[in-house]
């Protein structure tokens, strides 16, 4: 299993004992794109015991959801006992220290108290067990039925406690390109209509799942947050999603995966005012937003 280099195709992946590349082990990145295989190496690590091929390690969240965990689902379905999952990596992504916070709440809830592993130099397994993937980015949204009834199973249990009505906001992320043109406004809007302002990474991820069960309607727009609402939300729940940035193809893609593992089908909203390139956030049209969600009910 040699290192994930960096590059935008990220190569990594797993040989078998004869030398030949299993192209089973790629991952889907973003942008339809599929990771290359890397050139193999001599291993210069050994893993001995039965581990479990994860998927494809990134410390971002959004992408954690979407590439590092998509291969879980097997573990529903194995009678071998695991000594640990394994998740490659680029050799500078940080990923213990987001293991180990940000990222810890989600190993509990996926993971099943099954230790997971960094790797990052070319690595001898024993024996690995490598799935397919059952979700990511793009068209598999969607997710399988495997996948789909895995994640059930573990959010089944989550405590209901938030208010009904919810409006997620970006505004309290770090990075100018992450955020929401005029959501100052917008959170005025929306509150002055009787939503509660929900910024996630303000709240442990059990408080994040309890809020967004509860929720009979919901708006926001399209990001990392509704890749983990679609777990847990109401199937009659109300839910209206408006772009961002200049990436249509995500409001769609977010539908997708929404209707599939929920059931509702959202409202899709774009309010921009002109089309930009790159993932700059858009400039948006406050009385376009405005319209569509009285129009539909939000408002």
């Amino acid at each position: 299993m040699p290192n994930a280099a960096a590059g935008d195709n990220a190569p990594h992946g797993v040989f078998d004992r004869r030398g030949s590349f299993l192209p089973l082990s790629q991952a889907r990145l973003s942008r339809r794109r599929l990771s290359i295989a890397p050139n193999r190496e001599q291993a210069t690590e050994h893993l001995p015991g039965t581990h479990l091929y994860a998927g494809f390690g990134h410390s971002h969240f959004g992408h954690f959801m979407l590439e590092s965990l998509v291969r879980l689902w097997a573990l529903d379905h194995l009678e071998t006992p695991l000594d640990g999952l394994v998740i490659p990596t680029r050799a500078h992504m940080y990923m213990e220290p987001a293991l180990e916070n940000s990222l810890a709440p989600v190993v509990d809830r996926f993971c099943d108290g099954v230790p997971l592993r960094v790797i990052r130099a070319p690595t001898r397994v024993d024996r690995l067990v490598l799935p397919t993937a059952g979700f990511g980015h793009g068209p598999w949204l969607n997710g399988t039925p495997e996948f789909r009834a895995y994640t059930q199973k573990r959010f089944a249990r989550v405590k209901v406690d938030g208010p009904e009505k919810l409006y997620v906001s970006r505004r309290g992320l770090k990075r100018g390109h992450q955020r929401v043109d005029r959501e100052d406004e917008i959170e005025a809007m929306m509150e002055d209509a009787g939503y509660f302002i929900f910024h996630p990474q303000d709240h442990h991820l059990e408080v994040q799942l309890g809020i967004l069960r509860a929720a009979r309607t919901i708006v926001g727009s399209d990001g990392s947050a509704f890749h983990l609402a679609s777990f847990v939300m109401r199937s009659d729940a109300s839910v209206a999603i408006f772009m961002r940035r200049n990436r249509p193809e995500m409001l769609r893609h977010l539908s997708t995966q929404i209707k599939s593992f929920a059931g509702p089908s959202p409202l899709l909203i774009d309010p921009r005012q002109r089309p930009l390139t790159g993932e700059t956030p858009a400039p948006l049209s406050l009385d376009e937003l405005r319209t569509m969600l009285t129009d539909n009910g939000f408002l």
